[in-house]
């Protein structure tokens, strides 16, 4: 009896700690304070969503195992068309849509960001691979040292050149 009552405790705590389903937000500065508040990555989408061109809207349904991904994050699609929209898309000097960014969980850091459409299958890749809201490890190989991702450098880092990359770690 003792152990039919400590699994069933353990389910409901784990039950209430699931994140709930990802429910989308229009207010940028709402979804970042959330976010900095529950520790999660920000998912932000700007597009127009009256253009069928531009619109992400089969790639943000929450269903499937994209829901399961979906559920790490707080997610906020903000319309370009709208005047708001305009200034969100601004401030990520956002020119060409739909506009897809990933903020880290302290709402700091952009971790992902890119313009244009995505695949199903790259969007699902993106998605995983940022959920945790951190950036992922640089790597290292032999005398080259840290190679520099292109979806996660910063603007500020050195470009991919390998003298650019020496000059940027002191050994030139």
């Amino acid at each position: 009896m003792v152990h039919y009552l400590a699994a069933a405790v353990l389910a409901a705590s784990t039950f209430a700690v699931t994140p709930e389903k990802a429910t989308w937000q229009a207010d940028y500065g709402k979804a970042l304070a959330a976010t900095k508040n529950d520790q999660r990555p920000l998912l932000v989408v700007l597009d127009n969503q009256a253009d069928s061109n531009t619109a992400e809207s089969k790639l943000l349904t929450p269903e499937g195992e994209q829901a399961q991904v979906l559920k790490a994050y707080r997610v906020c699609r903000v319309d370009v068309a709208s005047d708001y929209g305009k200034a969100v898309a601004k401030a990520f000097n956002a020119k060409q849509f739909p506009y897809t960014a990933i903020i880290d969980k302290t709402g700091s850091k952009v971790l992902f960001q890119k313009a244009g459409q995505m695949t199903g299958q790259d969007f699902q890749a993106t998605l995983a691979k940022f959920q945790k809201g951190v950036a992922p490890k640089a790597q290292t190989v032999g005398y080259r040292g840290t190679i520099l991702n292109a979806q996660s450098r910063p603007a500020s880092s050195p470009g991919f050149c390998p003298a650019c990359q020496r000059r940027a770690m002191g050994l030139q």
